[in-house]
This record gives C-alpha cells, structure tokens and sequence, in this order.
C-alpha cells in the first residue's frame, strides 16, 4: 500500500489558505487514492472529515479512529492527529472557527453519525467553494450545518488507548493479532497485575471494559479489512470470530 504524505512535521498544520479565510465554515472537497498517508498534523480550526466513499482511519495521542461511510470525525482545534485512506476516499472536510460548536464537541475527538440532510448541506457548501466575499446561500449553508452538528448522534467507533505501559503493550499486541482469545487472567499475568488492578485500571484510563474494547478494535480492523475488498469469512477468522455472521452482529453494536 503505497504512502503519499501531506506533511512531516508533528504540531505543523496545513492548507493555511483555508484556516485564513473570514469565513465561519471553509470547505475543502476532495478525493485519496487508496494508502494515502497525512502525517501528523494540527489545525487553528475544528475539522469534520467526512468521506461519502471509502474508509479513513485517523490517530491522535490517545485513541485510534475508524470512520466510515455515513459519518464523520471531529477534531477540535489544535490536536495533531494523522490520517490513512483505505480504499479511494471522496473527503469532505470542514474547518469550523473555533468556539462554533457546543465546548463538549470542540474539547476531545468524536464520530458522528452523518443525517442524509447533513450529508447533503456539506457536499453543496464544498461545491460553493469558499466564494469571496462570501454569499448568502454560503452563510446560511453554514448555519445550517452547524445546527445539524448540534444534534448529530455520537458513534461509539472510538479506540481511546491506555496511558499504563503494560495496558498499552496488550493493546499493541492485539491490534498485531486481533483473533488472540487470551483471557484477561492471562493477560494481567504476562504484565505483572492481578486481575481486578487490570480490569479497573483499563476501565478507567480507557473508559470501557477490556471486553468492549477488544470489540471495537476488531471492528475498526474488520472494516480496514472489508474496505480492501477481503472475503467476509477471512476477515472474521483474522478478528477472532467463528463465522461473518458472528462478526456482523457485534459490529451492528458499533454501526
């Protein structure tokens, strides 16, 4: 899978054409080819990514991100996060000024489920392409979108990852090999902690049961995997599952 970086250099951001202009909402409309890589970066501005086709996986410091079609990523101003295309992707994003959206939306990374109203104001205001002066149609476009966010549902796609040295080398060696069925025992074992340290020590950095995550990384890795075009029944017996039947009723819980 060939890589195509946009930019090398932690903490820089890019496309300050766009982060400068007056408008309240910019738009950047366009296409990824399948492995293209940009590399971590960051943003004065809030950015929804959202792609009408194919996979983006996204990372930031603390958590890992699958967003795929029919919904959308939000970074807050500032977070240096890298992005990965799966497949070919028709990006839609939009930098959003600062102090825009609801704090709780601007303070930490999200997924949102994108409404087909929704889908339709972003693909119409990238069309627009940032007229200057702005128009109209562009501003209430704007407005329009930024009330959709405001009610747009939170996905649980997330992947948020453990700050305890241990915790994180389990989560390496799962996201290596998803279909290990090591049991918690086990694991606390092979890191030096008892069970009820590891379990409680994983829920509270991470927010979710080792359980619960261990689902959604194979998620996230079954849709890189379906994504690439691999057989559902393959895909299932790299995660960990019996059958794609099986794996399909747990990602229902996540899609």
């Amino acid at each position: 899978m060939g890589q195509n970086p946009i930019s090398n250099m932690s903490g820089r951001s890019f496309g300050d054409p766009l982060q400068n202009l007056p408008h309240r909402v910019a738009s950047l409309g366009r296409t990824y080819p399948d492995g293209y890589v940009a590399l971590r970066h960051r943003h004065p501005r809030l950015q929804l990514m959202y792609a009408t086709s194919g996979l983006m996986m996204a990372d930031t410091e603390t958590a890992k991100w699958a967003i795929p079609e029919g919904h959308a990523l939000i970074v807050p101003p500032n977070t240096d996060h890298q992005t990965r295309m799966i497949g070919d992707v028709k990006l839609r994003s939009l930098y959003i000024t600062p102090n825009t959206l609801e704090s709780e939306t601007e303070q930490s990374c999200c997924i949102v489920s994108v409404s087909s109203l929704l889908a339709a104001l972003i693909e119409r205001l990238c069309l627009l392409n940032n007229p200057s002066p702005s128009t109209p149609q562009a501003y209430h476009l704007s407005q329009l979108i930024i009330m959709e966010l405001g009610d747009a549902p939170v996905s649980p796609l997330a992947l948020p990852l453990p700050n305890h040295a241990g915790l994180r080398r389990v989560c390496e060696t799962l996201f290596e090999v998803p279909s290990l069925s090591k049991g918690i025992d086990q694991w606390a074992m092979e890191i030096g902690m008892s069970r009820r340290a590891f379990t409680r020590s994983f829920q509270r950095q991470t927010g979710l049961s080792f359980g619960v995550w261990r689902q959604r990384l194979r998620c996230q890795i079954a849709l890189q995997a379906f994504a690439r075009g691999e057989a559902a029944e393959k895909v299932a017996t790299d995660v960990g599952y019996a059958s794609h039947y099986a794996l399909r009723d747990m990602m229902r819980k996540f899609l």
